[in-house]
């Protein structure tokens, strides 16, 4: 199976596409950036871009054009959108790059999709088996997408799908991983006690491994066309340890008072309400931030450590460490 040298990335401007670009550029890739608008970014000024969008089906055409590979990482990410865009963007957007894809004669495509599109863990750790029972109109987007690209095989469409669990790693801003490190490191009121004594399982990967993955199941077609990848971090943690992590990291107290999971949506129920009245919204005050800490999110990345090479993870403790600085230097902490 021949192996691509031409890729285009979707999602290059993103925080994960700002090391997947890098990853691949190192290994000898000639990448094209498929971005929104011809503003020139410093991430992006070694390597061609191309100007395209999701919901735009002609210019993905002229963005497929020349490539061997496409590495899908655009979505509409957000846990708190509108439901028509998930559709409009993440899946509607990822049958139409398929399409132009295939157009183009482009037939190795790999797609990013999130543990978001298992939701909740029963029995963890989960592998690329458990069910899908996304919580999130974003996870059931990426289920949704995942099915599309499946039935490209169809079409003759070469595909693999990489479920990352939560990224987190120096640049990320605005996402899960920052609300929660910056508030935590502020000593917000959200912060302060543990929810059902913080004994629910939650799962990071750093971003430098989740591109790495990417990577090597684009070196590796003959294992990787066909296949689905759960890709984690060293270890899932309960949430008191990661607290205790972070305590540790950034010279604070960890929490010391644990509430049910009942009282803790009394709790946060009236500021929800009022944030959604003043056009407001922050995820460490909704009902669904509850329910996500009150679950477990575990995952084996035992499949991509056999079939492709991924491993070992950079260690939590690590990459928050490597996290804060960055934080701190840029001014967020």
């Amino acid at each position: 199976m021949k192996k691509p040298t031409r890729v285009l990335v979707t999602g290059s401007t993103g925080f994960l596409g700002s090391y997947l670009v890098p990853e691949l550029t190192g290994r000898g890739y000639e990448v094209t950036a498929m971005v929104h608008s011809r503003k020139p970014s410093p991430d992006l000024k070694f390597i061609e871009a191309r100007v395209a969008d999701l919901t735009d089906k002609t210019s993905l055409v002229e963005a497929t054009k020349g490539m061997d590979a496409a590495v899908h990482l655009g979505a509409y990410y957000t846990f708190f959108g509108r439901k028509e865009l998930y559709r409009k963007v993440t899946v509607d957007g990822t049958r139409s790059l398929i399409e132009a894809c295939l157009a183009n004669g482009v037939k190795r495509f790999i797609y990013c999709s999130s543990t978001e599109a298992i939701g909740p863990v029963e029995s963890p750790p989960a592998d690329e088996n458990a069910p899908l029972n996304p919580v999130s109109e974003y996870g059931r987007s990426k289920a949704e997408a995942e099915r599309v690209v499946r039935e490209s095989s169809s079409q003759g469409m070469e595909w693999t799908i990489i479920r990352p669990s939560g990224i987190y790693g120096p640049g990320n801003v605005d996402d899960v991983a920052f609300w929660f490190i910056v508030s935590f490191v502020k000593n917000s009121l959200a912060t302060r006690f543990l929810v059902d004594r913080g004994r629910n399982l939650v799962h990071f990967v750093h971003a430098r491994d989740a591109a790495r993955a990417f990577a090597l199941a684009l070196e590796n077609p003959e294992a990787s066309v066909g296949h689905t990848y759960l890709v984690s971090g060293d270890r899932a943690v309960p949430y008191r340890e990661l607290y205790m992590m972070m305590a540790e990291l950034c010279g604070r107290e960890p929490p010391g008072v644990s509430i049910p999971k009942a009282l803790a949506k009394v709790m946060i129920a009236p500021v929800e309400a009022f944030n959604a009245i003043t056009g407001r919204s922050s995820f460490m005050w909704h009902l669904s931030t509850v329910n996500a800490v009150t679950s477990d999110r575990s995952f084996s990345s035992a499949k991509a450590a056999k079939e492709l090479g991924y491993g070992p993870p950079i260690g939590l403790k690590e990459g928050l460490r490597e996290t804060l600085d960055w934080y701190r230097a840029k001014g967020y902490l």
